[in-house]
Parts: C-alpha cells; structure tokens; sequence
C-alpha cells in the first residue's frame, strides 16, 4: 500500500481418545493434502494401532499405514507399543523431502507416503504454503529502520493482537527503501552483512513466534527508487540493473542473512519486492527501472534464498493482477518460465504468488469480485493487500472469509498502522476464525492441518444429535487444538503450549479435549461454556 511518497489509497485434524494419543504423535504441517492410500477405512482402528492418515509413523508398532484419512498424520499407535517414541518429524509430500521417522519405539516406523501437497511438513522438509494464510500488513513500526533496533515493546503488541484475533501471518518490510540497511561502501556495492541485523531480525521473529504468528520478511519495496530513498536510490538502482551489483548484495548480504536466519522459528516465507511495477516504465515511483531488470533481479534474489534455505518459503508481490495473471490483457511477469528465461537461474521462482488489490485499481482486478480459479494460475494465491474496509460488496469483517471460500490461499489487509489503522483489521481476522478455524493452524510444522480432515463421520461431543455446523466446527477445533499443545510441549516449548492451552480451554465449548488439555497442562477456564442439548453453546 502506501508507503512515504507513494499516492494514497493506490498501491497498485479425526479425535481418538487421549490415553492412546498421548503414546505417539506426530503433527502435519499446514497445508492442502494429497489423496490418501487407496486400500483400509476411512478412519482406521485407531485403538487398535490404526494410522490416521498416511504422514510418517512414529516408531513403535503402529498400525497399517493403508488405512486412514488422508494426510493428517496423526500415528494411532496403543500405549505399550509406543512407549519411547518420540515425535515424527516430518513425512514427504508429493515433491518434497522426506522427513525424520520416529525413533525409540519397540519396532520401527515407516516413513508417510502423503503429505502436504506443497511438501513435506518437518525439519527435514520443505514448508508447506498454507491452505488460508490469515494475517495482516504491519508494514513497519519505523520506516525502513525497524533493523538493527527494532521497538520490540510495539511488534510484541502487535502479535499478539493479530494472534488474539485470530491472525497468524504478520507481512513486515525489511529494508524498504535501502536507506538504512543493507548499506552500501563508497563503490556502490552492499555491505558485508554486519551481527547487529541478524540480531535486529532473530529479535523480530523470536517475538513473532513467542505469540504464536510468524513474519513474511518483505525485503524491497519500489521505494527503493522513491526520494524517501534519498542518496541510497543509486546504489539501489545499480542493484536492480547491474549484475555486479546485484550479485554483491547476494554474497555479501542476503545469502548470510537467509542462512542465519535458517531454520528460525517465526518466518513464513521470504518475500523479495513489495510492488515492483510502482518503479517499472507505468510505476508512480520518482525514479524508474525496467520490468525485465525486476524479474531478473526476482529470479536470482529467489534463488539464492533457496540455495541458502531449500526449505523456505519465497514470494513476491504484483500490485495488480495485471502483473499476475494468464487471463486475456494480462501476463504473469513471476511465473517459473517468465522468471527462468529473463533471470536465467533455474531455482529462481516462487513458492506461491502474491497480488494486491486496491478499488482504484479496477474492478478488471479485483479479488472480491472474482474467485482465485478467474486469475488462471498454476500456484497457489495469497492477496497480499487489500483495504480493512468495505469492498465492492463484501462487508469489512467479511473480506477475509470472502477469500477463503472463494479459493485464495491467504489475506493480509492493509495495515496495522498505516491508512486502516487497528482495530480495522481486527473484524476480518476474528469473522474469518469464527467460521474456518483451521486458519488458526497456519503456518505450521507442529501443528494440524484442519482443512485436510473429511468432512464426515466425526466423532462429535453428543453422537446422538446431529449439531449444527458451527459446533461441528467447535469441537474439531478443539481437538485440532489439543494436538497442537501436545506438540508443542513434546518439542520443548512448553511456555507457548501453556499460552496456547490457557487461550484453548476458555476458547472452545466443555469436551474431552478441552478437559484433556487442562489435566495435561493445569490450563483452567474462566467462564463455564457449555454444550446444549441441541447443539447450542450457552453459559453456565
């Protein structure tokens, strides 16, 4: 969106009982799933050592792993059997890398034939991109100058708010406009990477992953060729446009960063410009490069953050579908031919494609009046930017539902503290949760994927009624929930799993994995939420 200088408003998881699930765990990463195994039920013989789902199995003597719903991940295995197991950490999905089996058990896990579509989930695979990214735009506490001493009082805040709403995915820029980082020597090239702007962003994302949300690092915005740049504008302009340059800011900088920063909790994804085509030939920036100097610096700035950290996540944002799409009078500029045959490197694409979308830039681009399928692409699709306001139809609160059920893959509204200040973007986030709760499980190699569960045959809290959707949805959240927590605890971080059981049991009506939960944790409600005979939820 807007950014100094820039024209306003115009920015271009099946429950099982606890005692068998407290033996073996393993949580699948947030994402769409593949189909699963083609022989055994629905939902396997749980009790029995039935596999939930076809993700690596924890070692011990699990059940078979043909039966079961697909790509949960879920290892059912009976108590005695999986008695020193430890969790899985990751099982292959399609193209992606396989993961670490479970070890300790009395005999040996196999390795899942079926995870997220995108990847494995894990630390021995790639993440998977999210099936609905919730989350809102920061974009900055200082401008272009959050690193190397970010105002960690203010991020702390706003995690948690986003968290509290029902947010996971904060987009936050980076160097912006090149005024502060990544510096520049007197020949014009970057600066050797210095330990204060590992330490400035690690702070960030240690803060993010503390309350429970995770960043997209924006690095470049077309500010970079705004005044606001000042004499950094030159030296971001030979960046763009000089391989020399640019391959400098490689070595000396984002390489080291990307490694440093590899395999830290509360990074999403990498994303390498903030609406380029603001500096291309139509741009509004005050100076101009060309498109294919943007698309090549996309394609070797993507590459070496994939070389660095193969497991990452990479994107980069169009202003409009004009730049991003297949559809007639548009092109993609960012799909794996377009980048490839400009930048020349072959890891040089994306993960998944970004656009924004703002009403001065036509309803001929406009995300609330077409479902993501009309953009004709071949990844997946978050808007990365959208007004927090009413939207050609769509009420305020309803914008991030509209694009979760209309097919997008993400939505973060413009902005914390910028334009639709918060609380604007509050009602988007909390409408959202409030009818997909799995939103909650993203991103996520210790957490459920809700949205790879079947719709039917849950076990629900009064098996004898049929409740409405809505409680459905409650107590699946409550179990997703539950899975979580214990995931978290068995991965050492038991001061975010108590975080998360306190937000849990006074979030989600009286259950099994509610009670479960507070015993596990010693999480207490606040409030009495109780279960109606017809499915209502009402207070006690």
């Amino acid at each position: 969106m807007t950014s100094l200088g820039r024209p306003a408003l115009i920015r271009g998881r099946r429950a099982v009982s606890f005692s068998v699930l407290l033996g073996a765990w393993f949580v699948a990463a947030c994402g769409s799933s593949d189909s699963g195994p083609t022989s055994g039920s629905a939902a396997g013989a749980l009790n029995s050592g039935g596999q939930l789902g076809t993700a690596g199995a924890l070692s011990g003597t699990a059940g078979a792993p043909t039966a079961g719903a697909a790509g949960l991940g879920l290892a059912g295995a009976p108590a005695s059997a999986g008695a020193g197991g430890v969790l899985a950490q990751g099982g292959a999905g399609a193209g992606g890398t396989s993961g670490n089996a479970g070890a300790g058990g009395a005999s040996g896990g196999a390795s899942g034939a079926a995870g997220a579509s995108a990847g494995a989930s894990g630390s021995g695979g790639k993440q998977a991109v999210c099936n609905f990214a919730s989350g809102l735009n920061v974009a900055w506490v200082n401008f272009a100058n959050d690193v190397p001493n970010p105002d960690l009082t203010t991020f702390k805040t706003i995690f948690k708010n986003t968290h509290d709403a029902g947010g996971r995915i904060i987009r936050w820029w980076f160097h912006t406009n090149g005024s502060v980082t990544p510096g520049y020597g007197n020949d014009g090239l970057a600066l050797a990477l210095p330990q204060s702007h590992i330490d400035g962003l690690k702070a960030i994302s240690k803060a993010a992953d503390d309350a429970g949300v995770a960043l997209v690092v924006s690095l470049w915005s077309f500010d970079m060729l705004q005044e606001n740049a000042g004499n950094a504008y030159t030296n971001n302009q030979a960046l763009l446009e000089k391989d020399v340059n640019r391959q400098a800011y490689i070595d000396k900088y984002l390489t080291p960063l990307v490694t440093a920063m590899k395999g830290t909790k509360g990074l999403y994804a990498w994303e390498i410009f903030n609406e380029p085509e603001g500096m291309g030939p139509n741009g509004w920036a005050t100076h101009r490069t060309t498109l294919p100097a943007i698309q090549k610096t996309v394609n070797w700035l993507a590459a070496a953050i994939h070389a660095a950290d193969p497991n990452v996540l990479v994107t980069s944002s169009a202003v409009t579908f004009d730049y991003c799409s297949k559809i007639s009078g548009k092109q993609n500029l960012y799909s794996d031919e377009a980048l490839r045959t400009v930048g020349g490197k072959q890891g040089g694409t994306l993960d998944f494609y970004q656009v924004h979308y703002y009403t001065a830039n036509g309803t001929s681009n406009s995300a609330f009046m077409h479902p993501a399928s009309y953009w004709g692409l071949d990844k997946k699709l978050v808007m990365g930017e959208f007004a927090a306001q009413a939207t050609e139809g769509v009420a305020q609160n309803d914008l991030g539902k509209y694009l979760y059920e209309q097919g997008y893959n993400g939505g973060w509204s413009w902005s914390y503290d910028a334009d639709w200040v918060w609380p604007a973007g509050q009602g988007p986030l909390q409408t959202l949760y409030s009818a997909h709760m799995d939103v909650a499980n993203c991103p996520g190699q210790a957490l459920v994927a809700a949205a790879n569960l079947p719709a039917a045959g849950l076990p629900l809290q009064n098996p004898g009624l049929r409740p409405a959707p809505s409680l459905q949805a409650l107590v699946l959240a409550a179990q997703h929930s539950a899975a979580s927590i214990h995931a978290l605890a068995d991965a050492g971080q038991a001061v975010r799993a108590r975080a998360e059981a306190e937000d849990m049991v006074n979030r989600y009506p009286d259950s099994d994995a509610v009670r479960e939960i507070e015993r596990f944790t010693g999480a207490h409600r606040h409030r009495n939420l109780r279960t109606g005979a017809y499915g209502q939820l009402t207070f006690e």
